[in-house]
């Protein structure tokens, strides 16, 4: 069946056109998944997902010229997202792991530091620090880092924009990090002396 035949065919909700497609095109679809995604099962799930929101979606067809050029186009938008999503996730994993580490180890000071800190007391000492950050700025940091929420989740869970979640997120990381060099410079003043 040509493709023109095949799209008229998915216009009208035939099931049997709609296998054909899939048959026809999900391996070259996979393929490029796969360039994107470089795992074979991230690749066929973004290939599956492509293929289901066609199928319920149905008036989606109607727009469709070239099956197999809109057919990658899709799987290459969907893989960029999965790759963005995925990206986002550890960074924030990073920073949240980072603030944690601060919070329950002796991540970079001299022993001669406050060694006699109990993990539970350097934990209140960020609580301290995030306490200290202005209303919006904490809120920010527990949406994103400890509630795992999207930017534009927590920008709606806040009733602000994207990018004002990540003013605040950028200024709030600032500030943690002073406080955090300003004890490191303390540290290595007390071990110089």
């Amino acid at each position: 069946m040509e493709d023109q035949e095949l799209i008229q065919q998915l216009q009208q909700g035939n099931q049997e056109a709609f296998d054909q497609a899939y048959k026809k095109y999900a391996p070259t679809m996979l393929t490029i998944a796969y360039t994107f995604m470089r795992d074979k099962d991230d690749a066929a799930d973004v290939v599956q997902d492509c293929f289901a929101t066609l199928l319920n979606k149905p008036q989606l067809w109607k727009s469709i010229r070239d099956i197999r050029w809109y057919l990658m186009r899709m799987v290459q938008n969907q893989c960029l997202g999965v790759i963005r999503k995925r990206d986002m996730q550890q960074q924030k994993d990073e920073v949240f792991q980072y603030y944690n580490k601060s919070a329950s180890e002796d991540v970079s000071l001299p022993e001669s530091y406050n060694n006699n800190a109990t993990p539970q007391e350097k934990e209140n000492k960020v609580v301290s620090w995030l306490s200290a950050l202005s209303p919006q700025r904490k809120r920010a940091m527990e949406l994103v880092y400890q509630q795992e929420l999207s930017y534009q989740e927590a920008a709606l869970k806040m009733g602000i924009s994207k990018q004002s979640i990540k003013t605040h997120l950028r200024y709030a990381k600032q500030i943690l990090k002073s406080k955090m060099a300003s004890i490191l410079i303390a540290a290595v003043f007390v071990t110089l002396w």
